[in-house]
């Protein structure tokens, strides 16, 4: 599942990594990426995909993201 912004400068997306692990991946067009991976195993794609969807209509999509997940007790750490 993955999502643009109406003005085509971000974009967020889950992908699975080795071990099942799942990771959000936001784009923005300035060049900044910032990988999350999720902290929660139990969590489930559509409970990450609601909070993907309201995420990327907020004005900072990258806060509203954070904010999207953290409503739904979705854990988060930044990937190195």
């Amino acid at each position: 599942m993955s999502f643009h912004a109406r003005n085509g400068s971000d974009f967020v997306g889950l992908r699975s990594i080795v071990g099942g692990r799942r990771q959000v991946v936001y784009d923005a067009l300035s060049g900044k990426r910032v990988l999350l991976n999720i902290s929660n195993t139990n969590v489930t794609n559509d409970d990450i995909n609601s909070a993907l969807k309201e995420g990327i209509n907020a004005r900072n999509v990258l806060g509203g993201v954070f904010a999207a997940l953290k409503a739904r007790n979705i854990d988060v750490d930044f990937a190195s």
